[in-house]
């Protein structure tokens, strides 16, 4: 009796353990953006960055120039989504090797940022060798803002020149987006003075005023946040063309269950209570999602959904999930900058290439 008591007991901790580590579930670790620390107010700063001509051809000769310009030359969007910086996305994903997301605001281009392989972003290109950018691309490990009255300066580390490259050109600044595993441009964001203030990427110290911080609206925050969901599953879906993986589906039940992961993950973060959140395994089981495999990418403190993108391809785990060609669908939900990405494999469904 006490022996067949003892095997009951080791079957129930051996299928408590199947249960706790499913292999078919992978759930990786909040990735969160490295933190940057408050901004240093600084007299006599001086502008020792080098003058680089701008381009005058490919998508950032239309930073400062109307949106009615743009438009003559890549016609209206797919779609249009708000952002929380003051300027309008629009966002040109009818096909993945031209996607292009460009800042409106007040008529004018602000910013233009590219993923798409096919893409004109003189004088880098998409899928670019990290040391052929090296030879022809000057590096400052300070780089000099001005805008108005005020002059900015921000410190670009020896980690952001691996991952997250800035440069200054006459009127306009580029951040490449490296893939430093593969040592290659995965993409590139143009912008103007003070679009690379308010987003405030890195440390950087200042002479003058700052810039108010802009608080949107709670309406206008949820359409923010379903903006930033949709450009997730674009940007993925980018990338995972790049790493010649095929692009996942829209699971309409993961956004939901992903959607309320990030709301419990915000909740969680400013609630003095201890709060206890599902795994994804329950989370599933309770929206009554059936699946093969399922994982899980989650992010926070990332401004926008370029850079929660990027922070995960450059992360082994949440890369890995990424890129797994065992996915298939996917559902994203973004509260504030809180980021959740599930990943499912199910029956195949069409995704445009």
């Amino acid at each position: 009796m006490k022996d067949l008591l003892r095997i009951m007991i080791f079957l129930s901790i051996v299928l408590i353990g199947l249960f706790y580590l499913d292999p078919s579930i992978n759930e990786n670790d909040v990735l969160e953006a490295p933190r940057t620390v408050d901004p240093l107010p600084r007299e006599n700063i001086t502008d020792e960055s080098l003058d680089i001509a701008r381009p005058s051809t490919g998508i950032s000769s239309y930073v400062g120039e109307s949106s009615d310009k743009w438009v003559e030359q890549y016609g209206e969007p797919d779609r249009k989504d708000p952002s929380a910086y003051g300027y309008e996305w629009w966002v040109y994903n009818a096909s993945y090797s031209h996607f292009v997301m460009t800042g409106v605001k007040d008529g004018k281009v602000v910013q233009v940022y590219t993923a798409g392989s096919a893409v004109d972003a003189t004088p880098y290109k998409v899928g670019q060798n990290l040391d052929e950018l090296y030879r022809f691309t000057i590096l400052e490990n300070e780089v000099t803002v001005k805008y108005g009255t005020n002059i900015y300066t921000f410190n670009v580390t020896a980690e952001d020149m691996d991952k997250r490259i800035l440069v200054k050109f006459d009127g306009v600044y580029a951040q490449l987006y490296i893939d430093s595993k593969d040592r290659a441009l995965e993409a590139i964001r143009f912008m103007d003075a003070e679009t690379l203030i308010r987003h405030q990427p890195y440390d950087f110290m200042y002479s003058g005023e700052l810039l108010p911080v802009q608080t949107p609206s709670s309406k206008l925050q949820q359409s923010i946040d379903e903006a930033n969901a949709e450009q997730t599953i674009d940007l993925v879906n980018v990338y995972r063309l790049h790493h010649q993986t095929k692009p996942v589906a829209v699971n309409p039940l993961a956004t939901m269950v992903a959607k309320k992961n990030s709301e419990d993950m915000a909740k969680q973060n400013f609630s003095s209570e201890e709060m206890e959140i599902k795994d994804l395994h329950g989370r599933l089981q309770e929206a009554n999602i059936v699946f093969e495999q399922a994982a899980v990418n989650t992010a926070t403190r990332y401004y926008d959904a370029a850079e929660t993108v990027h922070g995960w391809i450059n992360s082994d785990a949440h890369r890995n999930t990424l890129l797994s060609g065992e996915h298939n669908q996917t559902g994203v939900g973004v509260f504030g900058k809180y980021y959740t990405q599930i990943f499912l494999e199910k029956e195949p469904a069409a995704v445009k290439q």
